[in-house]
């Protein structure tokens, strides 16, 4: 996917100029989109799998695939090597970049799941997490079926129960989720209550780019939930994400990137701290 790769670096720009205040804000969690990850450490489910590239372009990539695209009935899952453990009586914050590629049938979706043990559930529907007893999670869900929300959607999901959403949000943005021109961007917010009781307010909120070469184009999704955590209160919390297809043939991506400094560049930074340093020898001999 080398152009959605090369054009990561504005899609991220955008995304955290958007949101700073919120990540700011938020003392716990783990930002995916500011920080590099790298995907190969992460425990891998199901179809999943991780690769890093350096292309040449400045930049080295970390690619977790959920899917692979054009393939049918596969469900997948990636999560972060170490646990966290979150206070669910103070704010944390989690963000990420995520793309979905596809030509034929649009589906099913992905997740960001908070759960107290790495796992994934079924293909198709259960976007690969029904079944993770103990957990919340952001899902992206891009099928449905009759009397269902209307897809593609925002939602909030609970104790690995796909079906029966907290919270909804119909984006109205059909295929445009897909092949998009910049990386999408998602954030997790949870304001607690203030009353010591684990329980708050979890805030999900989506960014899509719309306008190939502008990323000045794009619309924004946000949806809410209560939500009470003491059943997760003093538990390891891992995070990680979930995806899956069933009769759909969508891949599913989360991506990470850094700057790879030039060579040029590195050498003078390396002069420059040689520099410094003898400097810094002649000013105490003096």
């Amino acid at each position: 996917m080398p152009i959605r790769k090369n054009l990561f670096a504005a899609s991220l720009l955008l995304g955290l100029a958007t949101l700073h205040h919120a990540a700011t804000a938020a003392p716990a969690g783990a930002s995916l989109s500011t920080g590099f990850t790298d995907f190969t450490t992460w425990t891998l489910l199901g179809s999943a799998t991780a690769s890093n590239t350096t292309p040449g372009n400045g930049f080295t990539y970390s690619d977790l695939r959920l899917t692979a695209p054009g393939v049918e009935a596969q469900a997948g899952a990636g999560f972060a090597p170490t646990a966290l453990a979150l206070d669910f009586n103070q704010p944390f914050f989690f963000d990420f970049n995520f793309f979905i590629a596809g030509t034929q049938l649009r589906g099913d979706g992905l997740t960001f799941t908070l759960a107290t043990a790495p796992g994934f559930g079924g293909g198709g529907s259960a976007l690969g997490y029904d079944g993770l007893d103990h957990s919340v999670a952001l899902a992206i869900d891009t099928f449905n079926f009759d009397g269902e929300p209307v897809s593609p959607s925002l939602q909030i999901l609970r104790n690995g129960d796909a079906s029966t959403p907290l919270a909804v949000t119909e984006t109205g943005l059909g295929d445009v989720i897909r092949n998009v021109p910049f990386q999408s961007y998602a954030s997790l917010t949870y304001t607690p209550s203030g009353n010591g009781d684990a329980t708050g307010t979890l805030s999900g909120f989506l960014q899509v780019y719309t306008a190939d070469g502008d990323p000045s184009q794009y619309q924004t999704f946000a949806v809410q939930a209560a939500v009470d955590f003491s059943d997760l209160a003093g538990s390891s919390i891992y995070y990680g994400f979930t995806a899956s297809t069933g009769a759909a043939t969508d891949g599913h991506f989360i991506t990470s990137a850094m700057a790879v400094p030039e060579p040029g560049a590195a050498a003078l930074m390396l002069l420059g701290g040689a520099a410094l340093a003898a400097r810094r020898k002649l000013t105490r001999r003096l």
